[in-house]
């Protein structure tokens, strides 16, 4: 007993010890489930830096020839024609060096390959570029591996028994001819973090047995004629120098993304528009920014970020010094100092000024790592620094409610102002599989929503929420894709599908129905799982409508999305609304129906103008095709025939003994039937009910 109130004298002791051991573990492993969000949080950082107009200036002999819209517009998509190609890299001679983020690994017809690779030879300054792969079918050819040993690193030394250096087992290379015609080449390969977002860029890759330089260091190490000097280690690269750089302790480094990046269009480059001259003294790197070529990567500064982008900031912080610098001992350092002030503010008596302190101290910390990142280009890992004092300041907040203060309103405030749950969900799609632009197509809709998710969402934690999310999206989206439909987007706990674009599917709407019914049974089995993990049920709305809508990209060269729009989605999109107000699940419209040809047992629910909408829509229920549930159809029919020939008393008598037979959709037309009865509708009635709500 002794023991316990000790422990409970010292607690702010024991949460301190206990904060700074999950800090420095957090910081030390970086999980990847807190990765994630860590990432996402700090990236903030960039957005603030561009609003402020602080962002640095890249360095001005750097210049990307882009194959951008306007070209692909003029001369065709890409990949474009050999001479066409050639004449580019002539109308580059002029440049210092030219790196290519493409590679030419198929070959065209002899003449034309003969021609590209005489135009990259009369250049004299061409880096050709190559890149990695995980797996492949056929392995890189001996003659291969000749040319990619003359593009390897000369100058590193080998302390240890091996190399951490990441190493690839496949190779996609340029064809003989033209891998005989550069200057020399380098690997443009690149990999996302634990989110799929891409800051970082590799210093090395390895390749049998090779040690290989990505595209920029290549482009500094000929640019300037300067050697670069590695020093690998079991952990990776020990030590990488060139000209005035020093990088230490990484096999990569933390990209400092510019906002104003010099872009010219190939076009102009070909046609003359931009004289050779214009490129003297340049260092030019050639890559594709035109978004229905996939070479588009997410980054912190932009969802659909070019690739080319990526060797162009990494270049520029190289010939500057500006890459985001790092310190384990000052994020350590800074933990430790944060749990300390917060230590010091928990002893104050008064719960307002604790927490005007508390919010300060992470004000001031937030401040000075932002400044820090602006004037000094490092990079503090302030998610780590924070959240397990924010943690600490809860924890020591729960025990002054408990011990002292008992004010549990303001604990809650006071917690829940510091826990801000996100859930963000990319679906990547094949862009060269679209039709840019917008076209009309007859298609079908899907969408599905989780019935009382906002009251969920108050009952679970963010953690419990975002795994909730996954394991309920996760097999619900292999539904729609094994039926061959287009994943739209998720809409926070909604999901929106299309059928019959950007791909023909004849029997599109069929597909849709099918997918509505397999949601239902994966809604069982997820429910099941949910029940034995001791995870509350959920329940689904699905509403599906066909009709002609708008598809195609939507928004800007620089950010585009595949969708549709249209009338038949929002229609759609009404119908899954309906199923709360018809205690059903799935409701399909007569347009959709129209166009099945399979045979789905249905029930026709209503004739109902949905808001917004001045036709009438006849909708339906589709239901397992089981002996039971025909026999509710049927029964339900002979209610809704009298129903809709205004015998009000017949109806209401099916309607009420189905009702009490557990048709929940029934006690809908129960209600109606007796507001009919007090006060019959108007002689010109249809039997078309109007929706007053979404």
């Amino acid at each position: 007993m002794a023991f316990l109130k000790g422990l409970l004298k010292n607690y702010r002791l024991i949460i301190l010890i206990v904060s700074l051991a999950v800090g420095c573990w957090g910081m030390y492993k970086k999980p990847a489930f807190i990765e994630r969000f860590a990432l996402g949080f700090e990236d903030i950082k960039f957005p603030v830096r561009s609003s402020l107009g602080m962002a640095p200036e890249p360095d001005k002999r750097l210049v990307i020839v882009t194959v951008d819209e306007p070209s692909v517009n003029k001369l065709g998509r890409w990949v474009w024609p050999r001479d066409v190609i050639a004449k580019m890299f002539s109308n580059l001679s002029q440049a210092d060096i030219v790196g290519l983020d493409i590679v030419f690994s198929e070959p065209s017809d002899e003449k034309s390959d003969e021609l590209l690779a005489d135009s990259i030879i009369n250049s004299g300054n061409i880096i050709l570029g190559f890149f990695f792969r995980g797996e492949a079918t056929e392995e890189t050819t001996e003659q291969a591996i000749d040319y990619l040993e003359n593009c390897a690193y000369l100058n590193y030394d080998i302390q240890g028994k091996y190399v951490g250096v990441k190493e690839f087992k496949f190779a996609e290379v340029n064809i003989p001819i033209i891998a005989e015609s550069g200057l020399t080449c380098a690997s443009f390969s690149t990999e996302p973090d634990v989110d799929g977002l891409y800051r970082n860029y590799p210093l090395a890759y390895i390749h049998k047995g090779y040690i290989f330089p990505p595209l920029a260091v290549q482009m500094m190490r000929y640019g300037l004629d300067k050697d670069a000097e590695l020093v690998l280690n079991e952990k990776g690269v020990k030590s990488f120098k060139i000209d005035n750089v020093n990088l230490k302790n990484s096999s990569y480094f933390r990209l400092n993304y510019y906002d104003n990046v010099e872009y010219v269009s190939a076009y102009k480059v070909i046609n003359g528009e931009i004289p050779p001259s214009f490129f003297k003294d340049k260092m030019v790197i050639v890559g594709v920014t035109e978004v229905g070529i996939y070479d588009m990567r997410p980054t912190p500064v932009d969802a659909v970020t070019p690739g080319v982008s990526l060797h162009y900031a990494a270049l520029s912080n190289l010939l500057n010094n500006e890459f985001l610098t790092t310190s384990d001992a000052y994020d350590y350092a800074s933990i430790v100092v944060l749990m300390l002030v917060i230590l010091a503010i928990s002893y104050l008596r008064k719960q307002h000024y604790r927490l005007m302190l508390y919010f300060g101290s992470f004000t001031l910390t937030a401040g000075v790592s932002y400044a820090m990142f602006i004037f000094g280009n490092h990079w503090q890992h302030e998610f780590y620094t924070m959240a397990p004092a924010i943690l600490m300041t809860a924890t020591l907040e729960s025990f002054a409610f408990f011990t002292v203060e008992r004010k549990a309103k303001e604990v809650k405030k006071a917690f829940a102002s510091y826990v801000s749950p996100e859930l963000v969900e990319e679906i990547q799609k094949d862009p060269d599989k679209l039709k840019l632009g917008g076209e009309e197509r007859f298609i079908t809709i899907m969408f599905s929503d989780i019935r009382g998710f906002t009251t969920l969402s108050e009952k679970l934690s963010a953690t419990e929420l975002t795994s909730m999310l996954n394991k309920i999206h996760d097999p619900m989206t292999k539904v729609v894709l094994s039926n061959k439909g287009m994943l739209d987007k998720y809409i926070g706990d909604a999901m929106m599908a299309l059928f019959n674009t950007p791909l023909d599917l004849p029997d599109h709407a069929d597909m849709a129905v099918k997918t509505a019914l397999e949601l239902i049974r994966t809604l069982h089995e997820i429910n099941g799982r949910f029940t034995e993990a001791g995870l509350p049920n959920i329940d689904v709305g699905v509403g599906v409508n066909s009709g002609p809508a708008v598809c195609g990209n939507m928004g800007s060269t620089v950010r585009f999305e595949y969708t549709a729009i249209g009338d038949s989605v929002n229609i759609a999109s009404r119908l899954e609304g309906l199923c709360k107000a018809y205690k059903t699940r799935i409701v399909v419209s007569e347009y959709t129906l129209a166009h099945c040809k399979m045979q789905f047992l249905t029930r026709k629910l209503d004739s109902v103008r949905v808001k917004g909408k001045k036709e009438p829509v006849a909708i339906y229920e589709v239901m397992e095709n089981t002996p039971e549930n025909k026999a509710i159809a049927d029964r339900f029919h002979a209610g809704l025939d009298m129903y809709f020939a205004r015998n009000f008393e017949g109806a209401l008598a099916v309607f009420e003994e189905m009702e009490a037979a557990g048709d929940a959709t029934s006690s809908v037309f129960t209600e109606r039937c007796r507001e009919y009865i007090k006060e019959p509708p108007e002689s010109d009635w249809d039997g078309t009910y109007t929706m007053k709500t979404k």
